[in-house]
């Protein structure tokens, strides 16, 4: 039976070798009602993020690593999220050591979790990474972050999940999309910057933006010259509804 090594937020700190680390630990309350410690790393810039908790243990054991993870990926799929397990033989971090370490990916689908679920925080995973000691005892725990914020929680039972519905990347890329599509949808970028347009047409794409199914519409006429309809270009209104609105706002328009 391989020994378990629970994640702690109160063993792990800020890597002091990482001069840009952007890090927060603090209480929240879980779905249980209970006060956890998150330990949220990295942000979504570029700002490399380290974290670290260095751990005596037997030697020739075999161990798992358990920690939740929330977040830790971004939509353009270029994020760093990476958990690290690096061997000391000689009790210390060197540059030896530090090359044999054992590197878990965790963006993405790289590396998978024993279980993802989905939260109202977005998805969570949980990790166990099994690892044997060998001949050594000295070992430092590295989570890494760059370009997305990773939540780190202190895991529990499977059982405790159990009422979360289950989730993967592939599903969180799905609605990701869907939810890009329906924004998009929703916008309408009309530019006539510099153009010649006549006050009939600008009356039209008024009652266009004012009646259309479109939420967010922007008509830019920065720069455009306003003309006056030729009388063989003046066409009836089907419809007078709101028309002194669109009066209004033609004349405001025209001023600017």
């Amino acid at each position: 039976m391989s020994k378990v090594i629970d994640f702690d937020p109160r063993d792990f700190k800020a890597d002091k070798s990482c001069e840009n680390n952007v890090i927060a630990k603090y209480f929240v309350t879980n779905k249980d009602g209970e006060n956890v410690i998150a330990y949220s790393i990295g942000n979504w810039n570029w700002d490399w993020t380290q974290i670290c908790c260095d751990k005596k243990l037997e030697k020739n054991t075999d161990y798992v690593f358990r920690f939740v993870i929330v977040g830790g990926y971004c939509n353009t799929c270029d994020e760093t999220s990476r958990f690290e397990i690096v061997p000391m033989p000689d009790g210390s971090l060197t540059d030896e050591a530090y090359e044999d370490r054992y590197t878990y990916d965790l963006a993405q689908n790289r590396y998978k979790p024993v279980l993802c679920k989905k939260t109202d925080e977005g998805m969570l995973r949980l990790f166990e990474i099994p690892f044997s000691t060998f001949d050594c005892e000295d070992f430092r725990f590295v989570f890494v972050a760059m370009h997305a914020i990773a939540t780190l929680y202190a895991p529990k039972e499977f059982s405790a999940y159990a009422d979360l519905e289950d989730t993967n990347f592939d599903q969180l890329r799905d609605e990701i999309n869907s939810k890009n599509s329906e924004d998009n949808s929703a916008n309408v970028m009309m530019d006539f910057t510099g153009a010649h347009v006549t006050r009939s047409t600008v009356t039209d794409l008024l009652t266009m933006a004012r009646f259309g199914k479109s939420e967010n519409v922007c008509i830019d006429f920065t720069g455009a010259v306003i003309e006056d309809d030729k009388p063989d270009d003046i066409q009836a209104d089907a419809d007078d509804t709101g028309s002194d609105d669109i009066a209004v706002e033609l004349m405001d328009v025209a001023d600017n």
